[in-house]
């Protein structure tokens, strides 16, 4: 890419970053969860004039990103490492992303076991600032990141799944409940003996909160089927357990079946592929690996991951802004802001074709219906999806 061409997209890439602080200034960049979208006239003020100072002076903005070599963020995986075709993987996207959109360049671990984090936290960390985030997947890196974000305050980190209360940890929090929730309206309305089933990683509150949302979405769509007690693997990465777990749903009659267990969950997919059931998969779109699998609760890590990646960013060319540069807190969103969802809504579909390059088989038009009308009344508050947090 020659220079003119390069900082053209830079410019594109600012313009769009700061049209998008001023757009979604009430909702964005809310560091806790907020009962109304409303931001204060001040605080519009302040933005607007930040906006108007940066928006006037962008060539400069383009010389000093020039002038920075290598911005450098790194991540931490979880301990099912890449090719779990969900959690992990899409984390990696929303960094993938991040260096094609906003030219940063990137390093990340993958760790084998919990007892790794810390090391590998400090690792990044104790580089003098050489990262403008360090960001950590998984609710169990928290204990480490609790130490590691003391012993570094100056330090910017992002943890996925789990609050940390550091003033430089921003904790990426998602409803993943409401997606779950949709799921379980697709396989209650295409379940053909009323009874459904759900294999999770471990019996924890994280996983535990999607099969209340998919138990919840399974009657609400059908009051006369049964969702079956959910069954744990004990980990997120041994699919072996996952296959027997699913196949022991399939004997007592389940045949609309959610997995969400990361790198376990592929064999509990492929169960219910080899015995022609229906699937559901969770984190990604997974239903382009077989054809049985009908949706995927979709948890869009790699949204949450790219805009603390644009926000470090900007803190980072733009130290002065008092909106949209990086903040620590809790960010808890789902349905509405666009960090969970489902495969199989409209506006979602097309993404994940062209991202796995595959044709959806159309779900049947009474199951669509359902499934946009659950969407719209989970934002409007007409229904409240159970969590297993509250």
């Amino acid at each position: 890419m020659n220079k003119r061409v390069r900082a053209a997209a830079y410019t594109i890439a600012i313009a769009t970053l700061l049209v998008g602080l001023i757009a979604g200034a009430g909702v964005a960049w809310v560091a806790k969860p907020a009962p109304s979208d409303m931001v204060s006239k001040s605080a519009y003020d302040t933005l607007q004039s930040n906006y108007n100072k940066v928006s006037a002076n962008l060539t400069a903005a383009l010389a000093k990103l020039a002038g920075i070599q290598n911005v450098k963020v790194a991540l931490i995986l979880g301990t099912g490492g890449l090719g779990d075709k969900s959690f992990n993987d899409i984390a990696y996207a929303g960094l993938q992303r991040a260096q094609r959109e906003l030219n940063i360049t990137f390093d990340y671990a993958s760790p084998m076991a919990i007892a790794e984090y810390e090391g590998m936290q400090t690792n990044f960390a104790k580089q003098a600032g050489k990262y403008a985030l360090i960001i950590g997947i998984g609710y169990d890196q928290a204990d480490a990141l609790n130490k590691t974000a003391t012993v570094y305050p100056n330090q910017n980190f992002a943890i996925v799944d789990m609050a940390v209360d550091k003033p430089n940890v921003a904790s990426l929090l998602f409803r993943a409940n409401e997606g779950s929730f949709l799921v379980g309206v697709v396989g209650g309305m295409m379940t053909s003996t009323g009874k459904a089933g759900f294999v999770g990683a471990l019996d924890i509150p994280l996983i535990r909160d999607m099969f209340v949302g998919y138990q919840a979405g399974v009657m609400w769509a059908n009051s006369s089927a049964t969702v079956l007690s959910p069954l744990f693997v004990g980990g997120f990465a041994d699919p072996n357990t996952a296959h027997e777990e699913a196949l022991t749903l399939i004997s007592q009659g389940a045949d609309s079946i959610y997995v969400a267990a990361g790198k376990s969950g592929l064999g509990a997919l492929q169960a219910i592929h080899e015995q022609g059931k229906i699937g559901f998969g969770v984190d990604s779109c997974q239903d382009y690996l077989y054809a049985e699998i009908k949706a995927s609760a979709t948890k869009r890590v790699d949204e949450a991951v790219f805009e603390m990646i644009q926000a470090a960013l900007l803190s980072k060319l733009y130290p002065n802004l008092t909106e949209g540069n990086f903040k620590g807190g809790i960010y808890n969103k789902g349905l509405a802001e666009g960090w969970t969802g489902c495969s199989r809504l409209p506006e979602e579909e097309p993404l994940w074709e062209s991202t796995f390059n595959f044709t959806e088989t159309p779900l049947p038009t009474n199951v669509l219906t359902k499934l946009t009308d659950a969407k719209s009344r989970i934002i409007s508050g007409n229904i409240t999806v159970p969590s297993a947090y509250s």
